[in-house]
């Protein structure tokens, strides 16, 4: 196969395979950071209990509860992304690039439809370690000495994640709110 047997075809193929890859990828890590931030939490709880024992130190009990409460909702990722989406969306389906308001396809081509879900796709994974990046911004403010304006930081990739998550109801969303969809609102 030399150069010349490049098609646009099979790239996008390629590509959407990947896609579901990826994303099992994630969810792994994610569960990966989820239960080391548990064992973390427990293990930070331990140390302060041993602490506290030997002594008359009181220490930061609301560290090491940072990282439980995050480290099970990493865990636990497929329930709190659909319980995310269902709040903000109202559904926890997450659209496709046939549903956009007034989505139509180029001189009827498949291969404007392709990109379009290819595209999607890439925005749904951008979404997603995007809403895992900012639950990890989070776990950081179980530690002393955390950066001011880390909660603000979290927050952002955590709503920014979910709106990236479903960014065809997004862009349907915001296309209905400023009137640029015309009647299909």
């Amino acid at each position: 196969m030399g150069p010349t047997s490049f098609s646009l075809d099979t790239a996008l193929a390629n590509l959407s395979k990947a896609f579901s890859s990826i994303e099992h990828l994630i969810v792994a890590i994610t569960y990966v950071i989820g239960l080391s931030l548990i064992v973390r939490g427990i293990m930070m709880y331990r140390i302060f209990a041993n602490q506290t024992f030997g002594s008359a130190q009181r220490g930061e009990i609301a560290g090491p509860m940072v990282h439980l409460v995050i480290g099970a909702i990493l865990l636990y990722l497929p329930s709190t992304l659909t319980s995310s989406l269902g709040t903000i969306f109202g559904s926890s389906e997450i659209g496709q690039a046939s549903d956009l308001i007034n989505y139509q396809t180029l001189s009827s081509s498949e291969k404007w439809q392709k990109l379009t879900n290819v595209v999607v796709e890439y925005m749904v994974l951008i979404g997603l370690i995007a809403f895992v990046r900012g639950w990890v911004i989070l776990s950081k403010m179980g530690h002393s000495g955390s950066q001011p304006g880390s909660i603000g930081k979290g927050l952002v990739h955590i709503i920014g994640g979910i709106l990236l998550i479903n960014i065809v109801d997004t862009v349907n969303l915001l296309g209905c709110t400023f009137g640029y969809m015309g009647s299909g609102c």
